[in-house]
């Protein structure tokens, strides 16, 4: 039997990650405010894209919602910007939100008011779209739904809460969503200024970025491989795959959400667009692009493809077809993505570190895999108690008062 790789430091993905960490932060400091700005709302719709690699290009979950969880995300930080903001700056000089006033409503509803504090509101931008994302998750995965048929069914929400966070007008803004919000300020009074709002959300991505590949190069991420290539065998082999994808449906969500509530102070908006199955397709189109079970690839291709749009939409307004023909390109061509034009050289090392087993059965690693690396102190400490207690019951004297022996080992005499 083979057993699994012990994880070694990759020194020049490390190496490669530094150069791109180094470029970016100098970035600002050289292409101006405007590129920093796009660079920044780059970089979270990049995050978006690998929170969405996690369950389609690991575990194979093709969704449409994660827009939707980037929204619930940025709502909830929204609301804390808003009714942070002036009475001087709002046209009825109240601090009720204008477009609460203009939908006749008298005070703050009772769901939104503890939104205007900054801890209940970071708690929310992450909570909010996790928890939504867990109890949709468990309907769907504990119900045996898969394939096509999950794709669907994001669709399905993702245009349902369009049309409903649309019909709220009163408590969302309607199609013009909240605008014109407050600067973030933490700590009572301590203006974020645009250069730390870049580096705070640089700092994010690379620690997404570093977190969901230490996530994938473990065990479990093992089993979320496992489970894309054949779910069937990992459920016959005893494992609850339901209880699997639920988390990582789960833990996408919070990373989705919290890139929504850093997109609100940057860009001083959100609106029921990013609800809609049109950004939805743009996030799909990111993760397919840039290479799936790749994580960098998705972020490359989020910064590339938005780049691309910002150039042609000077001089055309058709920058969709051309994004629709480097899909078709990229499909047709390139399986892989953009990281499958990578030298064979460094896709050796990724391709290194993803090799589970030594063994060269490409099945013996559902047997072999041990899940959850990071609660086996747990689990060896109940299998512990157990031993214990067996070895308790079989030394314990019998009724003639001679001590049991130990089956398996000789009685010394």
């Amino acid at each position: 039997m083979g057993r699994l790789r012990q994880s070694t430091v990759p020194v020049k993905l490390l190496a490669i990650g530094g150069i791109g960490f180094l470029i970016l932060a100098i970035l600002p400091f050289v292409a101006g405010e405007f590129q920093a700005n796009l660079m920044a709302k780059l970089l979270l719709f990049g995050v978006l894209a690998i929170s969405l690699d996690l369950v389609w290009g690991f575990t194979g979950i093709l969704s449409f919602a994660h827009g939707v969880f980037f929204t619930l995300g940025g709502y909830a930080m929204a609301y804390y910007l808003k009714l942070n903001l002036s009475a001087t700056a709002n046209n009825y000089g109240g601090t009720l939100p204008d477009f609460m006033v203009w939908n006749g409503l008298k005070e703050l509803p009772w769901f939104i008011a503890p939104l205007q504090f900054f801890p209940i509101a970071a708690i929310a931008m992450v909570a909010l779209p996790a928890a939504f994302a867990y109890i949709i998750g468990w309907f769907i995965f504990r119900s045996k739904v898969s394939g096509v048929y999950i794709t669907i069914i994001t669709l399905a929400i993702a245009s349902a809460l369009t049309t409903f966070f649309v019909s709220q007008q009163a408590y969302t803004g309607g199609t013009n969503g909240i605008t014109d919000v407050s600067k973030l300020t933490l700590f009572g009074g301590l203006v974020i200024p645009p250069i730390g709002l870049y580096f705070m959300i640089l700092i994010f991505a690379s620690c997404v970025l570093a977190g969901s590949w230490w996530l994938t190069q473990s065990n479990f991420g093992l089993i979320l491989r496992s489970i894309k290539e054949n779910e069937k065998r990992i459920s016959y082999l005893g494992y609850d795959v339901a209880s699997f994808k639920i988390f990582v449906w789960t833990l996408s969500a919070g990373i989705a959400g919290i890139a929504g509530g850093l997109f609100v102070p940057l860009n001083r908006f959100i609106s029921p667009v990013y609800l809609g199955v049109a950004f939805g397709t743009q996030v799909v189109i990111w993760v397919a692009v840039g290479g799936r079970g790749t994580l960098v690839g998705p972020l490359i291709a989020a910064i590339l493809l938005g780049q691309l749009q910002n150039s042609v939409d000077r001089v055309t307004q058709d920058w969709q077809l051309i994004v629709g023909i480097i899909l078709l390109v990229v499909v047709l061509f390139l399986p892989d993505g953009l990281m499958g034009l990578l030298p064979k050289q460094i896709k050796s090392v990724a391709k290194e570190k993803s090799a589970p087993l030594t063994s060269t059965s490409s099945t013996s690693g559902f047997v072999q895999a041990r899940v959850f690396d990071w609660v086996t102190p747990l689990q060896q400490g109940s299998r512990w108690v157990g031993r214990s207690l067996m070895a308790f019951k079989a030394v314990r004297p019998s009724s003639s008062g001679t001590p049991r022996p130990i089956k398996g080992r000789s009685r010394v005499k």
